[in-house]
């Protein structure tokens, strides 16, 4: 059966479809079955890149490349790929708009580019972004790399003539950053290999936005106890108490909704992998 021709305005389960597949290219859709402008803004993106007729329409060619595209990452589902993208950044028109020039969020962080890349906690910037970014751009962002805190804040004057394209920010970020994370997030997670894997994929995105540590900061705080529930309950293999962990860490934010936002929807996800693993057992 041939594949349904989609164009704007359509809303069915093929959208869908195409929508995760846009998303191996990084388009950061919501993969809801609706043919809107962002999706057709993907599409046009897409085609021009392929050397396609830039219609906005997926066709038959449209429909044969998108297919040919691979998976951004071999360990976790693209849909917790662009999870982790949205999270970062919002969609790619928001990060064009706000999020295409370094950028200091506060606190302990420092100057950040691209998909949550933290100059001051990184230290592989130069193999992470050489081959994406201009030597000029690299010669301006490298004195900002181990710099967090308030002495990173006069970064963002410093760097304000550096754009970053969304096309190097996701290149680096499924090339260099993402892989590391996927291994911080097994080395802190005894048993991971058993989880489902969107909610292995649920954890990266944890261990994105928090880091992989389990030692309260300052000491006996207990900022991390929800960090060590979770690492016990994935030992131990007791996964389903591990959204009510996730949804309890929103009591270090109390001011912060889109941290608390990322909680909870860190738990739906990990509940619906959960969801999806019995179905399976199931009908198995």
């Amino acid at each position: 059966m041939a594949d349904l021709v989609l164009q704007s305005g359509d809303n069915n389960p093929s959208v869908v479809e195409a929508q995760d597949l846009l998303n191996r290219n990084g388009a950061l859709l919501d993969t809801d079955g609706s043919f809107g402008g962002g999706t057709e803004a993907a599409v046009r993106e897409f085609q021009a890149a392929q050397n396609l007729d830039v219609t906005g329409v997926i066709d038959a060619s449209t429909w044969q490349s998108l297919r040919a595209l691979p998976e951004p990452s071999p360990d976790i589902p693209t849909s917790i790929v662009a999870f982790i993208g949205q999270e970062e950044v919002g969609s790619c028109a928001e990060y064009e708009t706000e999020c295409s020039r370094p950028a200091w969020p506060g606190v302990e962080s420092g100057v950040t580019i691209g998909v949550g890349y933290d100059l001051g906690q990184e230290s592989g910037f130069e193999a992470d972004w050489s081959d994406v970014l201009t030597p000029d751009q690299m010669s301006a962002l490298t004195p900002w790399v181990g710099i967090r805190g308030e002495a990173a804040k006069p970064g963002v004057a410093a760097l304000a003539g550096i754009t970053i394209p969304w096309n190097a920010a996701w290149t680096a970020f499924i090339r260099r950053s993402l892989p590391d994370y996927i291994s911080e997030t097994r080395n802190a997670f005894a048993g991971w290999d058993r989880l489902p894997k969107l909610c292995f994929g649920v954890l990266v995105d944890l261990v994105y936005n928090r880091g992989a540590g389990m030692t309260d900061s300052p000491p006996g705080s207990g900022n991390r106890q929800e960090m060590r529930d979770i690492r016990d309950a994935v030992a131990s293999g007791q996964f389903q108490t591990i959204p009510a962990s996730l949804r309890a860490m929103k009591r270090l934010w109390p001011n912060a909704p889109g941290l608390q936002g990322r909680r909870d929807r860190e738990a739906a996800l990990f509940e619906e992998g959960l969801a999806q693993q019995s179905s399976a057992s199931q009908t198995a």
